[in-house]
């Protein structure tokens, strides 16, 4: 009878045990996650990158330019950053893109407030432009923008922009 107590007690701490341990589906499952955080922070650290280059560009872009200088001067500092359908709707409405209105201030650079991922290649980025003057002793001044960083044919470009009314 102690014999078999034994075996019933033996058998189901087995049970139990192959229970407890991963199956290879979870550990394949465990695995493709860890590899999608991998790619995820390598998308996001592209995203940042592309949109801190743009925000360093806006001050070469004089919106005030008559068309064709404006158009090479958006193709020349947004080209490789910008997609071709939203500079050509920029140069439609000048006064709707980001760029440099008057010489002081003018746009420094674009602070990251948040990324947020909308779909797979597709993010959404939060930010503020921030504008400066030459003067030190003066608090530059700043303008949200939210952009839309897509991957299109391999190279991470902006799609879509939405600027936002300056904060004083």
């Amino acid at each position: 009878m102690k014999r078999l107590l034994v075996y019933g007690i033996a058998l189901s701490m087995t049970v139990s045990l192959l229970g407890c341990t991963p199956s290879e589906n979870k550990i394949a499952e465990a695995e493709k996650q860890i590899e999608e955080v991998e790619v995820d922070e390598e998308n996001l650290d592209e995203v940042r990158s592309l949109v801190e280059d743009f925000g360093g560009k806006l001050q070469s872009v004089s919106l005030l330019a008559p068309e064709d200088i404006l158009k090479e001067s958006m193709e020349e500092n947004y080209g490789q950053l910008v997609s071709q359908d939203l500079i050509e709707k920029w140069l439609e409405d000048p006064e709707n893109a980001p760029g440099r209105l008057v010489s002081s201030p003018w746009p420094d650079r674009i602070e990251i407030l948040a990324i947020d991922k909308l779909a797979e290649g597709k993010y959404g980025v939060e930010g503020e432009i921030v504008e400066i003057t030459s003067n030190e002793d003066e608090e530059g001044i700043g303008r949200p923008i939210t952009l839309t960083v897509e991957n299109i044919d391999g190279n991470w470009l902006i799609s879509d922009v939405i600027l936002g009314e300056y904060n004083e």
